[in-house]
């Protein structure tokens, strides 16, 4: 009997990667769920994949999703830090507004019978570091997700994924230098050096939540970090001039232009106690893959994008 996935977030990047990823397997009925099933991304998904069904759940709305997660043998879960209703939460004093989503959508999978589910999660930053950086919350809330996900053992069989350094992020901090307007120049507070577990996120998390989902019994309980490797900061830009053969430069700036203590503090862990606390026996895992992971080149090639506009 074919098995269904509901997956959260799926016009979004982490779940439409997981959307295209398992539908190209064939082996699945895919429910997927957004907040607004009339939405253009949510109309794309219909006109591409009309065998995919659409469900609309708010992610602070539990009857909403236990609706929407109703016969899914699996659940794919994502939760969302960085948009204004979150902000707005934590601002006036709520620090675990994500958590809470990730709890909502635990709790609602477990009402309606759901067996299985994977959590898109991350390390705790205040963990790695030893309580040295507290206040990166998009971070430690994801993790304690994980751990509340764990707590449930009982209730439903659990698998964490924590996708490492998003490429994507090297396109949002980028412009057209103002020395020559013509050099494309990609910031980060990070020396150029620094190694990070870099990921396509729009492409390499499907891959690895397909592998969890037909490794399962492998994964329940345990984190899956998943990055095809650890690069140098720098190694994006000098992979983009290498392909667009355009001239770009890599700028350290200081922490201060981020205007954020949150993402001071990560950037600030990375380098002293790296994304995944330097840990590297997940590489070995994630060659086990039958799947090849994005190379800073790669992304280029596939992403055919050709610079910030001036």
């Amino acid at each position: 009997m074919t098995q269904t996935v509901a997956i959260i977030g799926a016009t979004g990047l982490q779940g439409g990667s997981v959307l295209r990823a398992l539908h190209a397997t064939g082996k699945y009925k895919l429910v997927a769920v957004t907040r607004d099933a009339s939405s253009e991304s949510a109309m794309n998904i219909k006109a591409k994949y009309p065998d995919v069904k659409l469900a609309t759940a708010n992610i602070y709305d539990p009857a909403s999703l236990e609706k929407a997660f109703k016969g899914a043998d699996y659940v794919f879960g994502v939760t969302q830090f960085f948009q204004p209703a979150v902000l707005e939460k934590v601002g006036a004093g709520n620090f675990d507004a994500e958590f809470d989503q990730g709890k909502n959508i635990i709790d609602a999978a477990i009402a309606v019978g759901v067996k299985n589910i994977v959590m898109s999660t991350l390390p705790s930053v205040k963990e790695l570091s030893g309580g040295k950086y507290s206040q990166v919350l998009h971070f430690d809330g994801k993790y304690k997700i994980e751990e509340y996900l764990n707590s449930k053992a009982d209730k439903i069989r659990g698998a964490a994924v924590r996708v490492g350094y998003y490429m994507e992020n090297y396109i949002t901090f980028s412009r057209i230098s103002p020395d020559d307007n013509d050099t494309v120049e990609f910031s980060s507070p990070l020396p150029p050096t620094a190694k990070i577990p870099l990921i396509d996120t729009a492409k390499d998390t499907g891959g690895a939540v397909a592998y969890i989902l037909d490794n399962f019994d492998d994964f329940v309980g345990k984190p899956f970090e998943v990055s095809g490797g650890y690069y140098e900061a720098q190694d994006m830009v000098t992979a983009y001039t290498e392909v667009t053969g355009r001239p770009a430069k890599y700028a350290q700036i200081p922490h201060a232009y981020l205007n954020s203590e949150e993402l001071t503090q990560m950037f600030k862990s990375f380098e002293e106690f790296g994304f995944y606390g330097h840990k590297t026996d997940f590489l070995e895992v994630n060659k086990k893959m039958d799947y090849n992971h994005t190379t800073p080149a790669d992304f280029w090639k596939n992403r055919g994008w050709t610079g910030p506009s001036q």
